[in-house]
């Protein structure tokens, strides 16, 4: 097994401060309106009933933290879809079913990116 190295500037603080300013970030920079910025809630802990629910509401486990629906995010090819950012705090990495998602958004003409700090969202 191959040891993971840290990337630079990792965010320093919880997911959840990590998701609140990166999607602040995204909609300032975004070339596109602001609504077509939405981050995407499955992660959290839930109770059984309640992860029934949203299962049975069409719940998908592995989407990406944020998505932005334009194919103009800061320059994107016409044929691309949009941007799905998968946001992590280091040492965390995506989960399995993340990584299968994103390879099927990635073949329907989706940009995914798993980001580790500010810094690399912006350079998406």
């Amino acid at each position: 097994m191959t040891k993971r190295t840290k990337p630079t500037g990792c965010y320093a603080g919880s997911e959840s401060n990590f998701q609140k300013s990166a999607i602040k970030l995204v909609r300032s920079i975004a070339k596109c309106d602001p609504r077509l910025v939405t981050h995407i809630p499955n992660g959290g802990q839930r109770t059984i009933m309640a992860g029934a629910r949203l299962k049975a509401e069409g719940v998908v486990k592995g989407y990406p933290d944020i998505m932005v629906f334009s194919y103009k995010w800061m320059g994107l090819e016409d044929h691309m879809c949009g941007l799905a950012l998968e946001l992590k705090v280091w040492p965390n990495k995506p989960s399995p079913e993340q990584e299968e998602l994103h390879a099927l958004l990635e073949k329907q003409g989706w940009r995914v990116a798993v980001c580790y700090s500010l810094e690399a969202v912006e350079q998406v």
